[in-house]
């Protein structure tokens, strides 16, 4: 699935990418009246359409559907509304019980807890499928993109990063609830919060300041002998959000008959505490939502010559049967500020959207080494993908549009062949539930976006899962395990980890010093750091004398364990080649490969060697050109930033 999106019709490129061939299109249509990120102060793209109740205005959706579909019949051309479903402010004036509340008792937008909320968002989701058949547009329509929260990403509203939420009321009586289905009984309650409850209508959430300062490792974590009602206030605030999510998409499964696909953007479990993603099982296993999406990374603000990670795991999506679209987001030379090209959406009162962010790469070759990464991730991955023309006429120039005639060809014929067969030796599980226990403001909240950066460098690929599945992944398919924090190694986790340890492969324990990992790692901590056998090898120690990183070597299998967060690119690189992975560059570049393609994205200028594990040639898709080299690598000079994709044709002989 290649699409195109931009959230100013009136300079988007559609012409060009039907000329491509694409054939889906996704369109933002906006039931409120405000702009989409409350932090930021961006105006609204186009008006609202919910007036009052059982009062609408579509006007400004059919100009944008008129404006895409431009005489094309259906089946010719699919449109995805990305439908925004944040209530108008006329809707949050006459519920000012149903809101979110800060501490303080600030408003901020509905509250995910409000079950008015939600009825009313479903009567208008039938005022728009009535739309949609009465104009004759739901032929074009195959499946609704549900949109809600900060961005429209479903992340937890707040006007600035150090806002807490929600302290609403209808949100403390969920809470309750939830507690009083965790609990059971008020005396089990106030054993695990250390208070004396006669009542669960007693619970209270944790404060800012008890959500905002751990008491263990340093203040960086939440200690569950002490810091329970903490620990359980993020757990209620996530499931909400995942619950939020599949409530949305299952209301929008009953409009429409269950005769279209829904999804939603979700499972953003890299993304911090704050952030309201991780309990993103919850939407990975409900039957009411058929896809999920999001943006690639923002390392380095999206900066050349490193990789952009996913935000979630696609693969564990993958697992349950959901398809994952990457919104292509790619910036280009010719990306302007939105002070420029959307005047009307820009805050005005801040230049939020001036930033390097915003702007792609000074030259044409430059931006089709971005869009030319983007593309491999896609590919490699066996991900959907639409390219998103944010403010309009980022991709007008003939080489884009020449870039896009053959990725999407690219695109095709790998969808014909099957897709990707992994080639990544590195397995990478995140634990979900471990970050209720961190301290939104330390280190840990971010871990995995440097994670992810380091191992964009270390020239090989990985996959990332949800450590809930754990039992579901098959180690022959990879060389290396790294798990970050586990809130609990459980028996069923442990039965399942002990098939990982065959085969020569290597276990990476981060955070060991801060985390119990002992069950999982067999390497325990005492006063003078990582307790050391003889015959393991001292990696690190820190200035006190104290033993930071282990390697433990077993007949058939090797265990690395640290009390470091994110180890370097260069000691992942060399874990993966202690354990048999391949590793297909060695200058740090950023690398994506599959059993058919491999894609080189340039870190530094200079000679890059590619290797691959066997006799093989490489040809350039873009050019047709194929590398010389003696078989098992080839040499290339490259420029920091550039992009090589290339076939793998492995020699017959």
């Amino acid at each position: 699935m290649y699409g195109y999106m931009s959230y100013q019709p009136e300079k988007a490129c559609y012409d060009d990418f039907k000329e491509a061939g694409v054939r889906l299109f996704f369109t933002a249509v906006y039931a409120g009246d405000r702009g989409i990120n409350q932090n930021s102060g961006i105006r609204p793209f186009r008006d609202g359409f919910w007036k009052g109740y059982g009062s609408y205005d579509f006007s400004a959706a059919e100009r944008d559907f008129r404006r895409i579909i431009a005489g094309s019949r259906p089946g010719e051309v699919y449109l995805i509304p990305r439908l925004m479903v944040e209530p108008p402010s006329w809707w949050e004036d006459e519920n000012p019980g149903e809101l979110c509340l800060d501490a303080q008792g600030t408003p901020v937008h509905h509250s995910y807890c409000s079950e008015k909320w939600l009825r009313d968002t479903e009567e208008m989701m039938e005022a728009f499928r009535d739309w949609l058949r009465d104009s004759g547009f739901s032929a074009y329509v195959p499946g609704w993109h549900i949109a809600c929260g900060n961005t429209e990403e479903f992340l937890r509203p707040n006007h600035h990063p150090m806002q807490y939420t929600d302290y609403s009321p209808c949100a403390l009586r969920a809470f309750r609830r939830w507690l009083k289905q965790r609990y059971a009984d008020p005396d089990a309650l106030s054993r695990a919060w250390h208070t004396a409850y006669a009542s669960f209508d007693d619970a209270q959430f944790a404060s800012p300041a008890q959500r905002m300062f751990g008491s263990a490792a340093g203040g960086a974590l939440h200690d569950p002998a002490f810091e329970q009602q903490a620990i359980d206030t993020y757990a209620f605030l996530n499931e909400i959000n995942a619950q939020a999510a599949v409530a949305l998409c299952a209301a929008a499964k009953r409009v429409t008959g269950g005769e279209l696909v829904i999804g939603a953007f979700f499972g953003y479990s890299t993304a911090g505490t704050e952030e309201g993603h991780h309990a993103a099982h919850i939407v990975f296993e409900s039957d009411a939502v058929d896809f999920l999406a999001s943006p690639f990374m923002y390392t380095d603000s999206r900066a050349s010559g490193v990789d952009w990670g996913f935000p979630g795991s696609v693969e564990s999506a993958m697992l349950h049967g959901k398809p994952w679209f990457m919104e292509a987001d790619i910036r280009t030379c010719l990306s302007q500020p939105i002070s420029r090209c959307m005047p009307h959406a820009d805050p005005v009162v801040n230049r939020a959207y001036d930033g390097p962010v915003w702007l792609g790469p000074d030259t044409v070759e430059g931006s089709l080494g971005q869009m030319t990464k983007a593309l491999a991730r896609v590919l490699t991955h066996n991900t959907a993908v639409w390219w998103f023309d944010m403010w309009g006429g980022w991709y007008d120039h003939d080489e884009f549009r020449a870039f896009h005639r053959r990725a999407r060809e690219l695109y095709e014929e790998y969808s014909f062949e099957g897709g990707s067969g992994n080639a990544a030796p590195a397995a990478v599980f995140l634990d979900d539930a471990f970050f209720n226990r961190i301290s939104p403001i330390e280190g840990y909240a971010w871990m995995y976006h440097e994670l992810s950066k380091k191992l964009g460098h270390t020239g090989t690929p990985y996959r990332l899962f949800l450590f809930d599945d754990l039992e579901k992944i098959d180690p022959a398919d990879y060389r290396l395990a790294l798990f970050g924090p586990v809130a609990e190694w459980t028996l069923p986790k442990l039965d399942a980890l002990r098939k990982w340890k065959a085969d020569g492969r290597m276990l990476v324990f981060l955070d060991a010093r801060n985390t119990d990992t002992f069950p999982a790692s067999g390497i325990g901590t005492g006063d003078a750091g990582l307790e050391r056998q003889p015959g393991d090898a001292l990696i690190t120690a820190d200035a006190a004398g104290q033993i930071v990183s282990i390697l433990r070597r077993h007949a058939d299998y090797s265990v690395y364990c640290t009390a470091e967060r994110t180890p370097s690119s260069d000691l992942l690189r060399r874990l993966i080649l202690a354990a048999g992975g391949q590793i297909y560059t060695f200058g740090g570049d950023a690398v994506y490969a599959s059993e058919t393609h491999l894609a080189v994205h340039a870190a530094s200028d200079g000679l890059k060697r590619i290797c691959v594990p066997y006799k093989a040639s490489l040809t350039d898709v873009f050019t047709g050109k194929t590398l010389p080299g003696n078989e098992s690598f080839a040499d290339v000079e490259m420029k920091k930033g550039e992009t090589l994709l290339l076939r793998i044709t492995k020699n017959q002989k």
